[in-house]
Parts: C-alpha cells; structure tokens; sequence
C-alpha cells in the first residue's frame, strides 16, 4: 500500500473509509478552456471520510454564500483512486474546476506540463511563511498551489509509560540510542515499525536520518536523480540507521498498521515515528496521554529540517470557470476558510495561514506548530518531494536493509539501479 493510499485510511487524517467511487459524479457542463464561460464550480475532493467530506461541503457552503454566482458541486473521490486518476483529470478537456492536493515535487510536476492555473492574483500577501510560499511556487515563479492545512512528524509515545518506565525525551542521537538500550532492559520493544501494510514509513526513518546528517540541500538533490544512493553520504544514514536496527518490534514486519497501532497504545511498543495520524487513531481517553520529541539531533552542525506535509488545493489550467476557480482558492486561503474547515473536519492538523487558529488548541498542537516553526526548513515527505515510483525502490532498499543489515553496499547499488529506472534513465 502506498503512503497516500494509506493515508486515504484516515480522511484529511482521520480513520479509515473503504474503497469506493465517486460519491457524486461531476455534473455536465460547458467546455473548457476555449473561452467559453461557466457558473459552474466542481471541487474534487480526496477527503472520503465522513468528516472529511463534511467539512469540504462545509467550505463549499460557506462559499456560495459569499459567491452565489457560482454553482458548486463536491465530488468526492476515495483517496486511493483519486491519486491514480488525477493526472487523467487535470489533461480532460471538462476537468474538475479545482481539487484537493498535495505541495511538493507532485505539484511542480503538473505544473512544469502546464496542467495547473496560475493563481497568483489569488495567493495572500500575509499569512503565509516564507516556506509555504516557495512549496506553492513553480519554477517560473507562478503560485500554483494554495495551502490550507499541514502536520508534522515526530517519535510519539504515551506519557504515562514514560514515566512508568523513568525515562525521558531524548535530544541527541546518542540519547535516543541510549534511551532504546534502557527500555530493552526494562522488557520494552522500543519501536514500533509496522510493515505488512505500511512499508512506506521506513521513508520517514530515511528523511530524517538524511536530513540531521547531510542536510536538505543533498536530501532534495539526491531525490531529483542529482546525487546517487551509491554515495558515501548515504552509506553513513545507513550506517547510523543500522545503530537502532535491533530495537525495533521483532515482529514489525508482519504486523500490519492497525496491529503496531494497537501495541503502541498498550505500551508493548514505546515510541513510533510517525504524524500526528496516530493520534487520531487513538480512542478519546488515550489522545491526551500522547506526546512526541523531535527526531533526535544527529550532527549540531547541521540546520535543524522537520517533515511538514502541506496539504491544499490546485485547480486545472483546462477549467472552464478560471475566475470561479480563483474565487474559490482565495477563499479557502482565508483564516476564516480554515478554520471552519478544521472545526468541521475534527483533524489534528494545523492551519497553514498563520493568522489562523485551530479551533480545538491541544498541548499536541502546539508543540508540533512550535518544531515547525522554529526549523530552518520544512520538506514534504520521500514521495511528496520526488514520486510514488521513488517511494517503491526506497521501501524495497530499506525493507531488505532491515532483514540484511551488512549488506548494504550491494543494497545501495541495487537502489540506484531501481531509482534509476523509475525516473526512465
């Protein structure tokens, strides 16, 4: 399963809704893209939850309110086939006005084949930092992408087996290193790393070894094809991953993610590297024993970087109601927009204009707005800032990786080789 398909499980993040079509189909509608005008509006959404999905009627009602020009329709698409569909959506002659999205490489991709309408005259002069501006911009420097709301990742664990067991948040690497030695001594698994399902979470463990290593200057250039997985650099994240290797579940790899979920919550497993996903997952009287520490410190030298998954919408460059299109995006760049859509949707997620506030402000929260803030810079996640098909080879190297740690060298060559064909080299 792949990480967006997996994450389709939980909405925007929220438990999971089975596979399925389109919850509406888009209605008939004028041409597009040859002058012809429109009043219709059609969102597509990936938000198949049913939260998710009721927060999405919620923005495009509140919108209609202050639009009643246009006449607006939520599509709305399971997760999983909404990704295999949306680059056949964006080149149809009839697309979808504008659609649920992603920043990253997977933006500027649609956007370097013309797919995507500029919406410059759209994006808001405040409220959005410095990092989040350049995610939406492509290469021409046209803003493409509008952000709505965005997460962070971190090592969760349950503060009251934390105390159980006498330990605390570790800093540095060695610490962290440290901390798993005391909690095998204790009985403790000390990471969870379930993988029947969800092999793409070892990208996580990946990225962040990369980054507080080699910076996310080599992190982006390696996933471009600019930097080879053969390089030295590489071999020291594997060789630094290989240090934890042995406190991970021994059963992590036949555990599928509802399984490590569960014996997380129980305190089987103590820490999991993860978004804050997990919390949701959690019941109610769990959710506020949960808290996380940022990924250890590898290198001080190194410019602090933090995983923060941006997500918003895009709207085709073929829509047949440009200006409707607009209208729509600068709305939801609002504060007001995303807040409603928070409140609606119950997501642990935060609100990406800064001018925003969560409606629900939990200690959670505003730690993972704190990390983000305070670093240096932000990346997506593995295949956000490259594809699906650079996911598959890096999941297949570190799966093989875990079983056949001294086999690294041979496991790097053979990586480079399958990255290379993903990318048609």
């Amino acid at each position: 399963m792949s990480r967006r398909g997996f994450l389709a499980g939980f909405g925007a993040l929220g438990i999971a809704s089975t596979l399925g079509a389109c919850a509406t189909s888009t209605p008939a509608r004028p041409a597009g893209g040859g002058g012809q005008s429109s009043t219709a509006l059609v969102l597509k959404s990936r938000e198949s939850s049913d939260n998710g999905r009721k927060g999405m009627q919620a923005l495009l009602d509140e919108f209609a309110k202050q639009h009643p020009q246009y006449k607006s329709t939520l599509n709305t698409m399971e997760a999983a086939a909404f990704q295999q569909q949306i680059r056949a959506d964006l080149t149809l002659s009839t697309p979808p006005d504008v659609l649920t999205w992603f920043a990253g490489e997977i933006a500027s991709d649609f956007a370097q084949q013309s797919l995507l309408l500029d919406v410059t005259s759209v994006y808001p002069a405040q409220g959005y930092s410095e990092q989040f501006a350049k995610l939406s911009t492509d290469a021409t420097g046209k803003k493409i992408f509008i952000p709505t709301v965005y997460y962070w990742w971190g090592v969760f664990y349950r503060k009251s087996y934390f105390d159980k067991w006498g330990v605390a948040e570790p800093k540095t690497w060695d610490e962290f290193v440290a901390l798993c030695k005391t909690l095998q001594g204790k009985g403790v698994s000390p990471i969870a790393l379930p993988l029947a399902d969800a092999a793409w979470l070892t990208a996580s463990w990946f990225d962040y070894l990369n980054l507080r290593i080699n910076g996310a200057g080599f992190h982006r250039a390696l996933l471009a094809g600019n930097e080879a997985y053969t390089d030295a650099r590489v071999t020291k994240v594997l060789d630094t991953w290989k240090e934890v290797l042995p406190y991970l579940d021994p059963a992590s790899k036949g555990l599928a993610s509802t399984e490590g979920y569960a014996k997380w919550q129980q305190g089987k497993d103590a820490m999991f590297l993860c978004g804050p996903f997990l919390a949701d997952a959690m019941p109610a009287d769990v959710k506020d024993d949960i808290s996380f520490f940022q990924f250890p410190i590898v290198d001080p030298a190194v410019p602090v970087v933090e995983e923060a998954p941006l997500d918003g919408f895009i709207a085709s460059a073929h829509t047949a109601n440009p200006e409707g299109a607009k209208a729509f995006l600068g709305f939801v760049a609002t504060p007001a927009a995303q807040e409603l859509y928070l409140k609606i949707s119950g997501n642990a997620l935060l609100p990406a204009n800064s001018d925003a506030k969560s409606p629900v402000s939990t200690p959670l929260l505003e730690k993972g707005r704190a990390m983000v803030a305070g670093a240096a810079d932000v990346t997506q996640f593995f295949n956000r800032d490259t594809n699906d098909d650079q996911l598959n080879a890096l999941t297949t190297a570190l799966v093989r990786f875990i079983d056949e740690p001294d086999k690294g060298a041979d496991i790097q060559k053979q990586w480079q080789s399958d990255s290379a064909k993903a990318r048609g080299n």
